[in-house]
């Protein structure tokens, strides 16, 4: 039979035991009153959101309409797990810079509640330190459990109810988060049976090749659904909260702006106007080098506090050369390139912002049949090159519709669900820059930045030696089509690989950006996704 039972402990145990308790309730918390330190609620702040109310020397010498309800609400948070942190506040007291009790909208007073939103770490600033006072919102006297509960869950994103459990919203949410698509649920091909460290050059999509492997016993990719059109609904339910990625068919071709945007339109149009745009030698846009190849690379040097924060110091993100110039000569050089007349050079005119730079072209677009009443649009560009182009391995913050007008896009996606295996986290910056009277490319120029939505390796030619995670990713293949829409939710891993119309030798695209409907921070790999607070009322 099993039996409880106990450690009884030594004399010297209890002793410590003793000292502990009475040093963390002197310093932390008042143990009569739950009355919380300013220091003590600033480092609970960093894990949990904190609801308080205000007081005088930690007495209660007049119950306002809202300390019913505030009493209720920490009964409940100390018999449920509620996600937040409930007690009381000295307006007396002091943070740690010495600063008095203030709040962000409003004068601090006695019976006041307040909300601390919990302390977001900035993993994108790597010189972020932890703040030394926080300005709380002022909730205000709620005469009812309810009203507080409301206010507390939308400022702390909590979902519970009056009885401890949860919401609807929380329900939903949960089963969102459940339900998310995950490639391996439909695949078993992993990156390291496709991407080897030699490649097939004439393939689309540079497949592996190794001494082991022939061409013929390569698997194929997972390819994305390609659908009509859906819904409203249809898309809310099946795609985008369950952050999986889908390609609408037939999308563009009602669009004015798939057939009168050629070169020669945007060149009468355009011709005069002032953009910059970029070059490379190879098509690769982003690329992954050693710190070494760089010729200013002891003149930029990080301090060491922050390349220790930084997991591969030894590498950089080699950035494309930029210039500025008229449209016209942009234009010049695509078709250069396009015709055989320039050689080892590829052109893009990459995210550029189409209300910034080519506000007009907004008028041939129909932005509505894509659905963009469901979330707010972030940004609307255009992406125009040579269609030898290649955006390495990245991820974007936003939900991404890419709209193919001439040209095709090969998009290999890998899902966010492990980025542990991808190895996020920040890279030195690199630019190149491009002699034109020698037709030549420099690497010159490291700079003082990261970046930090990229992978530190080049997936078409791995170092599995180094990153050998990234062979058990389940990568998947979305090629998008002229007239097609991609829909890539926000934070999926893609390279994206162009390819030129036959005809015109060019490839033409717009992309919508929005407010994602699933966030997290980043780069952060052990940070999953959760959904938006923007979205709280659609659950």
């Amino acid at each position: 039979m099993i039996q409880d039972f106990k450690i009884k402990p030594s004399s010297t145990t209890t002793i410590i035991c003793s000292l502990a308790c009475v040093f963390y309730l002197t310093c932390a918390v008042d143990a009569l009153s739950g009355c919380f330190k300013l220091d003590f609620l600033l480092r609970r702040a960093r894990s949990t959101c904190v609801v308080a109310y205000v007081t005088d020397d930690c007495q209660i010498s007049e119950q306002t309409i809202g300390y019913i309800s505030f009493q209720n609400l920490r009964n409940l948070s100390l018999n449920h797990e509620l996600g937040i942190l409930v007690g009381f506040v000295d307006i007396k007291d002091s943070w740690p810079d010495k600063t008095m009790l203030t709040a962000t909208n409003g004068t601090v007073k006695n019976g006041d509640v307040l909300l601390f939103e919990k302390i977001q770490k900035d993993y994108i600033d790597l010189e972020a330190t932890i703040p030394e006072s926080l300005d709380p919102d002022v909730l205000g006297n709620t005469q009812t459990l309810e009203d507080l509960i409301e206010l507390v869950n939308s400022g702390c994103n909590t979902y519970f109810t009056a009885t401890g459990s949860l919401s609807r919203q929380g329900l939903h949410r949960e089963e969102i988060l459940r339900s998310m698509f995950h490639v391996k649920n439909i695949s078993n091909v992993q990156s390291k049976d496709v991407f080897l460290q030699k490649c097939f050059q004439d393939d689309q999509f540079c497949y592996a090749d190794g001494k082991s492997q022939t061409r013929a016993n390569i698997p194929k990719l997972p390819e994305c659904e390609k659908i009509d059109l859906p819904s409203k609904t249809d898309f809310f339910n099946n795609y985008l909260k369950k952050s999986k990625p889908v390609i609408f068919k037939n999308v563009l071709q009602n669009w004015p702006a798939f057939t009168k945007w050629s070169n020669e339109y945007l060149r009468e149009k355009y011709g005069e106007k002032i953009v910059k745009f970029q070059l490379t030698p190879h098509g690769e846009f982003e690329r992954i080098e050693h710190r070494n190849e760089w010729g200013n690379q002891n003149q930029i040097k990080l301090p060491k506090f922050l390349t220790d924060k930084m997991p591969f110091p030894d590498l950089v993100m080699a950035r494309p050369a930029a210039k500025v110039g008229n449209f016209s000569f942009f234009l010049d050089i695509l078709e250069g390139v396009s015709n055989g007349s320039i050689s080892n050079l590829s052109v893009y005119f990459e995210y550029a912002s189409i209300p910034e730079f080519l506000p007009e072209l907004e008028e041939d677009i129909r932005e509505d049949t894509l659905l963009g009443d469901i979330s707010k649009r972030d940004q609307l560009n255009i992406w125009l090159g040579d269609g030898q182009t290649v955006g390495k391995m990245h991820f974007d913050g936003s939900d991404n519709f890419l709209c193919q007008m001439r040209g095709k896009k090969q998009v290999i996606l890998i899902d966010p669900h492990s980025n542990h295996q991808l190895y996020e986290g920040h890279i030195q910056e690199a630019t190149m820059s491009y002699n034109f009277s020698s037709h030549s490319f420099e690497r010159k120029h490291i700079l003082d930045e990261t970046v930090y939505v990229w992978t530190p390796f080049d997936i078409s030619n791995p170092d599995y030696s180094r990153f050998p995670l990234f062979g058990e990713t389940y990568p998947m293949n979305c090629t998008v089509e002229e007239g097609e829409v991609l829909f890539i939710p926000s934070f999926w891993w893609h390279e994206v690989k162009s390819f030129p119309n036959v005809t015109e030798g060019r490839n033409l695209a717009i992309n919508f950006w929005y407010e994602p409907f699933f966030e997290r921070n980043y780069p952060c790999p052990e940070c999953q996704l959760d959904i938006n607070p923007t979205y709280r009322d659609m659950l």
